[in-house]
């Protein structure tokens, strides 16, 4: 079984994106082009990474990437992706985040799903898209085109993606306090998710608090 992360369960996307509106393929095409605008190699390691994260709604670290793409392209080393992610990273077209006491999770960066948005407006207007490749089913995955933080449940292990600005406030008062420029977008904060929340929680035993 191909390991996976936890699905995310984000926020609403961009009030000027619908929901369904932007198919894998549009955002894996706006990927590449932004990667050949900026002068990289569209190799097929970076492809191959980017076909994957195009089509993954959640956040999957590194090896749960190398899986997928073993599973279309067996051909692809192991270390050839884990270079290729990070330089689709350096490059501003994936986002990774640093998970606590976990392995770092990667996605499309927030930007690149707007791109892929807009060209997908302008193919709805009556543009000529070129439509999926051949043999390549459309998930209809929607991207969360909006820069995002991302909450992790300690006790399900659920991601839970919330609109970055919602930080903006707790951001600008600790510059205030302390001079430090919070960046949540590469970070995941610890809690509990609403579901977890509703179910009761073991009640530990006399002297089991003392033992820990």
């Amino acid at each position: 079984m191909t390991p996976r992360s936890p699905d995310a369960r984000g926020a609403a996307a961009n009030a000027n994106v619908p929901a369904g509106a932007i198919p894998s393929e549009t955002r894996r095409d706006a990927a590449l082009a932004r990667l050949r605008a900026r002068g990289e190699r569209v190799t097929p390691g970076r492809r191959a990474v980017l076909d994957v994260l195009s089509r993954e709604p959640g956040h999957i670290d590194a090896d749960a990437v190398a899986a997928l793409v073993d599973e279309v392209e067996p051909g692809i080393h192991r270390a050839t992706i884990y270079r290729s992610l990070q330089a689709l990273v350096d490059a501003d077209i994936v986002t990774h985040t640093h998970v606590p006491g976990g392995a770092t999770i990667y996605h499309l960066a927030a930007d690149v799903a707007r791109e892929g948005a807009k060209a997908d407006v302008g193919a709805s207007d009556g543009d000529s898209g070129e439509g999926a490749a051949a043999g390549h089913e459309v998930t209809g995955h929607v991207a969360k085109p909006h820069a995002h933080a991302h909450l992790q449940c300690d006790t399900c292990g659920r991601f839970v993606d919330v609109d970055v600005a919602e930080f903006a406030p707790l951001a600008a008062r600790i510059k205030e306090l302390t001079g430090f420029t919070l960046d949540a977008e590469h970070g995941a904060l610890l809690g509990r998710c609403a579901q977890c929340s509703k179910e009761p929680q073991p009640t530990p035993r006399p002297g089991e608090a003392e033992q820990e």
